[in-house]
């Protein structure tokens, strides 16, 4: 009988516990989604340019995780006698954190994981290039224009690796202070109405 009435109590701990489990995903309280254009302001091969392109990502609550893609071919390069244009393009993983986002004004931060090319071009033709990896963390704050549209203001500095085959640009010509505006549209919690 002892050993029955231990049984019963193990086994009413363990479903006791298993209705007490935590879970990854199962005790987030706010789910939403956005889409944005993204404009990042840097130098390259100091000259100044504008990157252009657009992420998307899903929120839980306070933090986001997506996927971005940015390019550019603003910067003009001289090397020995020879004029190309540098084209410059990564994307890949967009991770994301807001801090107090009910607020009008807050904090925000964001790190871009990359991969892709960097290309020096004369006439529309790839004379050089190298695969590149790029490491963008980034810290601003937020506004809530209205409820599904956010709008960004961040500063960061953009790491460059992989630079190995441009001749006389290294991995510096590449990495630089950036300045970003991102614009967010979509639902940001579970309140948001989604027939605009």
């Amino acid at each position: 009988m002892k050993k029955l009435i231990i049984l019963t109590s193990c086994l009413l701990t363990s479903f006791g516990l298993l209705a007490q489990q935590q879970t990854l995903f199962g005790n987030v309280d706010n789910w939403g989604g956005f889409g944005a254009p993204i404009f990042e302001i840097s130098s390259i091969a100091d000259e100044s340019i504008v990157s252009i392109g657009g992420g998307g990502a899903v929120i839980m609550d306070n933090f986001f995780f997506g996927g971005y893609g940015l390019g550019t071919d603003d910067a003009n390069y001289s090397f020995e006698g020879e004029d190309y244009r540098i084209k410059y393009k990564h994307g890949g993983l967009w991770l994301g954190v807001t801090s107090n986002p009910n607020s009008l004004v807050h904090v925000y931060g964001s790190t871009r994981l990359g991969w892709g090319k960097a290309r020096l071009r004369q006439d529309g033709d790839d004379i050089f290039t190298d695969r590149i990896f790029t490491l963008t963390p980034e810290l601003g704050f937020e506004v809530n224009v209205t409820r599904f549209f956010q709008l960004a203001l961040t500063g960061g500095y953009r790491v460059t690796t992989g630079i190995n085959d441009l001749p006389g640009l290294t991995n510096d010509a590449f990495s630089n202070f950036v300045g970003g505006i991102t614009l967010r549209f979509g639902g940001f919690d579970d309140d948001s109405d989604w027939d605009w």
